[in-house]
Order: C-alpha cells, then sequence, then structure tokens
C-alpha cells in the first residue's frame, strides 16, 4: 500500500509538471536548443614550451572577439596575424585577470587569420627553461565597432572606450586662438596620452601627465588656419573608459615672470604643471616672481617689515584643466648668480596652503638687498593651476 502512495504522488507530481510546462508554452515560445547553434566557440589548447597556434576564417561583416583564458596558473599572451603574416592585434592582460582579448574588426570580405597563444614568461625564456599552461580559446561575435573620426569645438565633451587603437578628433583653428584639451580617465588603470597633429600629420604638441595625476593636459597656440587632428590615446595598450574636453575658448591674460606687489594687495596667477621629465615650460609659467612695490620698501625702512605671506590656491578654475595646487613659497634674493632661497613654506595655512610669517625690518638699512628680495610662488609637486598671493600687515 505505501508503494502505490508514493507512486500516486509521484504521478501527481509529473502531472503538475506537465500543466506548468503546458501553461510555460502558452505564454512564451520554447527554443529548442538542440536545434541551434552556440554564437561562441570554445576550444582548448596548451603553452608546453612554444606557441600553440591556430587558424581560423572569420566571415564576412563580423567583428570577432577573441579570448585566451588560463586554466592553470601561467600568464598567456597572444597575437593574431593575418593571412600574409602581418601582425594585425596583440595583447597580454586585456581581459579578466592576466587574460588577454583581442578584437578583430568587421571586414567587407571573409579573411583567414592566424591565432598565436603564448606565455608571457616565454620573453625572457632561455635554453631549456619552461613554461606555459593549458587554456580555453573562446571565439565570439562582438557588438564592438573601430572608433570613427569626431569633430569637435570649443567647449565640447566627449566620451569613449580605449580597446587598444587611439581615437581621432578633428576641429578648426584659427591663427592666434588658443586651446585647451583635457583627457581624464574615468578608471585608475589608464595612463591617457594626447597629441594635437596639423593638416600635414605634424605633430604640433604633445602630453602625457599635464593633468591631474595621470591625466593628459594639452595647451597649443595656434599658428594658422586650419584643420587640426587631437590624437587621445593611452600608454601600455590600456583598456577602458575616458572624458576628452575641450575648454570654452579663453583668452590668458600675459603673465611676466616678473611682478610688482604691494602689502595687503592680492595678485592672482596661473601655473603649468612642470613636465618632470623635460622642465618644458607651456603657455602657462610653472612659477611667478615678485618684488616689493616702492611704497612697501619704503614701509620696510621705516621699521614697520612684520608680514606674513599668504598663498593659496584659486578654486575657481575647471578640475579637468588644472588641479588644485599645493601652494609652496620661496623668498630670496635675485643675485647675478641666479635665485638663492632664504626661507620658504609649503603648508603652514590651512589645508595645503602656505603661510611664511617674518619680518622684514632688518634690511631696513640695506637698500641693495631689498632691491634683491624675491618671493615665488610656485605648485609643490609642479601640479598646475590658480592661486592668490597676499601680503598682510
Amino acid at each position: 500500500m505505501a508503494m502505490t502512495i508514493r507512486a500516486a504522488v509521484l504521478l501527481a507530481g509529473i502531472g503538475a509538471a506537465a500543466v506548468n510546462l503546458a501553461a510555460l508554452g502558452a505564454q512564451a515560445q520554447v527554443r529548442d536548443l538542440d536545434q541551434e547553434s552556440s554564437d561562441v566557440r570554445l576550444f582548448q589548447g596548451e603553452v608546453d614550451g612554444r606557441a600553440a597556434v591556430f587558424q581560423i576564417t572569420v566571415p564576412a561583416n563580423t567583428t570577432l572577439q577573441i579570448d585566451a583564458i588560463a586554466r592553470d596558473d601561467f600568464d598567456p599572451m597572444m597575437r593574431v596575424l593575418n593571412q600574409n603574416g602581418v601582425v594585425i592585434a596583440q595583447d597580454d592582460d586585456g581581459g579578466e585577470d592576466l587574460n588577454p582579448r583581442v578584437y578583430i574588426p568587421a571586414a567587407g570580405e571573409e579573411r583567414r587569420i592566424t591565432i598565436e597563444v603564448d606565455g608571457f614568461a616565454a620573453e625572457w625564456s632561455e635554453g631549456d627553461t619552461s613554461y606555459g599552461g593549458a587554456f580555453d580559446l573562446r571565439l565570439s561575435p562582438s557588438e564592438y565597432a573601430a572608433p570613427q573620426i569626431r569633430t569637435v569645438t570649443y567647449g565640447a565633451r566627449e566620451t569613449g572606450t580605449f580597446m587598444g587603437e587611439e581615437h581621432l578628433f578633428t576641429m578648426q583653428g584659427q591663427a592666434g586662438q588658443m586651446v585647451e584639451i583635457a583627457l581624464v580617465a574615468l578608471n585608475d588603470e589608464l595612463d591617457p596620452t594626447l597629441e594635437l597633429r596639423d593638416a600635414a600629420g605634424e605633430v604640433m604638441a604633445l602630453d602625457d601627465d599635464g593633468g591631474e595625476g595621470l591625466n593628459a593636459l594639452l595647451r597649443h597656440r595656434f599658428t594658422d588656419d586650419g584643420t587640426y587632428t587631437i590624437v587621445a590615446d593611452v600608454l601600455s595598450e590600456g583598456k577602458g573608459d575616458y572624458r576628452l574636453r575641450v575648454r570654452d575658448m579663453r583668452e590668458v591674460a600675459p603673465q611676466a615672470p616678473l611682478q610688482v606687489i604691494d602689502f595687503d594687495s592680492a595678485m592672482t596667477g596661473e601655473l603649468a604643471r612642470v613636465d618632470d621629465e623635460t622642465g618644458e615650460e607651456t603657455l602657462l609659467p610653472t612659477h611667478i616672481d615678485y618684488q616689493l612695490s616702492e611704497a612697501a620698501k619704503a614701509a620696510i625702512r621705516a621699521g614697520d617689515g612684520a608680514v606674513e605671506i599668504h598663498m593659496r590656491a584659486n578654486q575657481s578654475g575647471d578640475p579637468d584643466f588644472g588641479g588644485a595646487i599645493d601652494s609652496y613659497i620661496e623668498l630670496g634674493f635675485e643675485t647675478p648668480l641666479g635665485f638663492t632661497v632664504a626661507q620658504e613654506d609649503d603648508d603652514g595655512g590651512e589645508g595645503s596652503d602656505a603661510l611664511l610669517a617674518i619680518n622684514l625690518s632688518a634690511l631696513s638699512d640695506k637698500p641693495d638687498l631689498l632691491d634683491m628680495l624675491r618671493i615665488r610662488a610656485r605648485s609643490f609637486g609642479g601640479v598646475g593651476g590658480g592661486f592668490i598671493l597676499k601680503i598682510e600687515k
């Protein structure tokens, strides 16, 4: 009797399942996967001291994504060659973790390609050193499309994703106009670079780390009318999202390298980032020197020389085009042998503001030194941006 009851319950369950399946079939069309082929093709391979090589025909008008996914503890790398043996794509860590990924853009005709998967250690292996491991080769169609050339103008804001190739933008420039271009990485793994080329393809200006952190910031004044090309790229074949901006047109007021400052008078300025490799200055100075006004020197000669020199970042600017500088004051003398620092301050004020409290009355009877006295406004670490300098009594 117990067996009969269990059988009845089982049959009842099957019947209910059949009813549920029937109801499901009435609601949506059921796909019979036995009658369909997968868009994704998966193959197994192994690197055993030499590259694993595959060949495949890519159909016309198909973009192919190729992944090599390690199943053992090794770091695979991949390159793809066309039918003439020319490398058309290569990658090391463009996929998940240390796995490589490449995209073969769609073409109007089918193409025969060769895929080579090797171990990263192959680059320095010598003699009988062994390297390699097992991997899966995954081929799948992709929605990826090669970037198209875009047209930009002053005030433009563009976004995109780097997938191993440079992105191009064109803009019209007129002689005498200044252009400021910022390329900002939207993840910490990208190191953006910028180039500005003229109509003949000659590089007019370039930048790597002129912006905040590793971001690129390029400033240039056009010498001729024409169409210019902005080349946005990243170092080390990085992949990820970015924001490209062309700043609204503006005129930067000329900033003399030596200016006059009075007591209780605020001076504003803007500094360029110092290129750590070349020390080259851009259209903006990397530091500005100030000499005391005649009225200020007269006050010091009268014994009224106790002052505080304040320098703070001017936050009114756009962070994509120059970050908040870390104010840095140097007080010294301009001598025949160059600028000599007597005192300096970095963070003596609030936050990263600089503050130098000093009594200059000791120079009251030394007019030559008063004439040589200089206050140098800089940015600690060489970051560019705006600032305000003031001498308070």
